[in-house]
């Protein structure tokens, strides 16, 4: 891939270079940038010229700033280089799945079943109501020698009740 630098009449320095996208993907670029671009770059200022001619690399240096006067602003950058990254994850708005209610001797076991069919009837992913069962438990069965420690059984209750207690 080619690159070069040039002064333009201002007395600006322009890195100019082409730029072609991996993605064939329709939408994946702007339109009338599918078959790539040439970009300009002197310092915030950027420019996309695209189709741009073949023999861009050998034009001399006022050609070059014809072209780079007839690209298109390129908009600024939506995460810029000097700016620390904000997440981009999400939290759910989705409510959360409040199990039934049931009488405070239940065992564990009854528990976390009601609780997954309920998740199950909301559709909410098995994943989410996995996360959301661990916190119920913790609040229905502080003890630590409780039933719901056993994770296993836990895990092997919710996915039975979950995936294939169909007709309750």
């Amino acid at each position: 891939m080619a690159a070069r630098t040039f002064t333009d009449s201002a007395g600006l320095t322009w890195d100019v270079f082409e730029v072609h996208r991996a993605s064939k993907k329709p939408g994946a670029v702007s339109a009338g940038l599918e078959e790539g671009w040439l970009a300009f770059a002197c310092g915030e200022q950027k420019r996309r010229l695209a189709p741009f001619p073949p023999d861009w690399a050998s034009l001399p240096d006022v050609d070059l700033a014809v072209l780079c006067e007839a690209a298109r602003r390129a908009p600024a950058p939506r995460y810029p280089l000097h700016e620390p990254l904000r997440p981009r994850i999400r939290r759910s708005v989705k409510p959360a799945v409040e199990a039934p209610a049931t009488a405070l001797g239940d065992d564990v076991q009854t528990t976390v079943r009601d609780f997954a069919r309920e998740a199950r009837t909301r559709g909410l992913p098995a994943v989410a109501a996995m996360l959301e069962l661990k916190t119920l438990l913790l609040e229905r069965h502080p003890q630590a020698d409780s039933e719901a420690r056993d994770r296993k059984a836990v895990r092997r209750w919710f996915v039975e009740a979950y995936y294939f207690d169909r007709n309750r």
